[in-house]
């Protein structure tokens, strides 16, 4: 796989929009070939990754778990074909980004304003799938003045929103970290050593509607994105991220009053439709989309039109 990164990124130059015919995976391999970092205001760097149309209104996208800047090359396309600039910065610990010990969920906003203020932006809609739910909903409370608009897609919420059962990972992230390491490291091992077997593995276990997603090309820029993940600072603060979800997250769903917009589907067996329902009840401008038979992947992916209608256009 590096070597094959390594090829793209002589095709594609670092600062050279992507090319025609380039696919999602190539551009996803382009972009663990060639970081890109700014300078936050502790003196850390943040990794991010700048596809889709270079010269295009910019939409944030916040990757989930356990992903990385890669993640941004599922909306290339779509950004170049409506002329979206698409930015994905990683959290701290994965990919680039260092890490920042003893960090919560509110603490992302300063990131996202640093990152913004690096590359001029002055105001822009943010939008985080899965693990990157919370972190959209902390840039929505923090940052009104700079976030035009929300959306949360299959995004994790407060562990209050669900059964002891489901709290379980975080959980043990939080109070047992080696252990949540070890499971990560496993599970990352396996999906090294046999990739088709892993991704067919989740097929079984999610949601019908996701079957062709993980096992076609969206599966495996989700592979490259894990892998990048870890490429660096390894799996600790893949576990720490699990531990910030069951901490306080710093902020009050409540104080939001920039619009939020919510997409989940009910057949999703990775993120509850319960942490959506929680959301919709709390956040007081949140217009909540839930369709009966989408699930984790098929949630976006059915939706890619309507979510960027909402979040760019500001249609409903």
């Amino acid at each position: 796989m590096v070597d094959a990164a390594g090829t793209i990124a002589e095709l594609f130059g670092s600062d050279e929009a992507t090319p025609a015919g380039a696919t999602m995976l190539d551009v996803a391999r382009d972009i663990r070939a060639n970081p890109r970092t700014i300078d936050c205001r502790d003196g850390r760097q943040l990794g991010y990754a700048d596809c889709g149309d270079p010269d295009g209104d910019p939409l944030l996208v916040f990757h989930g778990f356990p992903n990385s800047r890669p993640f941004g090359a599922l909306f290339d396309a779509a950004g170049r074909e409506r002329g979206l600039r698409i930015i994905a910065p990683e959290r701290p610990g994965f990919g680039v980004s260092d890490p920042a010990p003893d960090r919560a969920v509110a603490d992302w906003a300063d990131d996202v304003a640093d990152l913004a203020d690096a590359l001029g932006l002055d105001s822009f809609p943010v939008l985080g799938i899965s693990g990157g739910g919370p972190y959209a909903a902390a840039c929505a409370a923090r940052l009104p003045e700079r976030i035009e608009r929300a959306g949360i897609a299959c995004g994790l919420a407060p562990l209050d929103s669900v059964a002891w059962r489901d709290r379980l990972p975080f959980l043990i992230a939080r109070h047992a970290k080696p252990l949540a390491k070890l499971s990560l490291w496993s599970d990352g091992r396996t999906a090294r050593r046999n990739p088709e077997a892993y991704l067919e593995s989740t097929v079984e276990s999610t949601a019908a509607a996701d079957a062709d997603l993980w096992r076609g090309e969206v599966g495996q820029v989700l592979l490259e994105s894990d892998y990048e993940a870890v490429s660096r600072h390894g799996y600790g603060p893949l576990a720490d991220e699990l531990a910030v979800f069951a901490g306080d997250w710093g902020f009050d769903l409540g104080s939001i009053d920039v619009p939020v917009f919510l997409w989940y589907g009910r057949a999703d067996r990775i993120v509850p439709l319960s942490m959506g329902l929680y959301y919709a009840e709390r956040i007081p401008t949140a217009e909540a989309h839930v369709y009966p038979d989408q699930g984790h992947l098929s949630i976006v992916d059915d939706n890619e039109t309507g979510i960027l209608d909402a979040l760019v256009d500001g249609q409903r």
